[in-house]
């Protein structure tokens, strides 16, 4: 994270739900007939599932929020394990062990 902070980006983490788009073009007749029913009554529509992706790119202000976790517009609270040190440093280094970057 010091590498992120120290270029003064700004980082979002967010969940947007399970977003309705045009990916069952690519499933068999059988496969839509069950999905889109289903995607209808529970998913959301494209519109609604950019809105969270929308306000941390154009919220003005939202700077001091940088490494928070959003859903539905606002900010969450995350689980004591995804705000431990020592598993986001060892996510880090795995990741960029496997990204080649280290």
């Amino acid at each position: 994270m010091s590498r992120v902070r120290s270029r003064l980006d700004v980082l979002m983490t967010l969940l947007k739900g399970v977003v309705r788009t045009e990916l069952s073009r690519y499933v068999s007749l059988w496969q839509k007939i069950f999905i889109e029913p289903i995607a209808r009554l529970l998913f959301l529509d494209p519109e609604a599932g950019a809105q969270t992706t929308l306000h941390c790119a154009l919220q003005e202000g939202i700077e001091p929020l940088s490494g928070r976790y959003f859903f539905c517009c606002g900010v969450q609270e995350v689980c004591a394990r995804a705000r431990d040190d020592a598993v986001a440093r060892k996510l880090w280094e795995v990741s960029e062990r496997l990204s080649g970057l280290s």
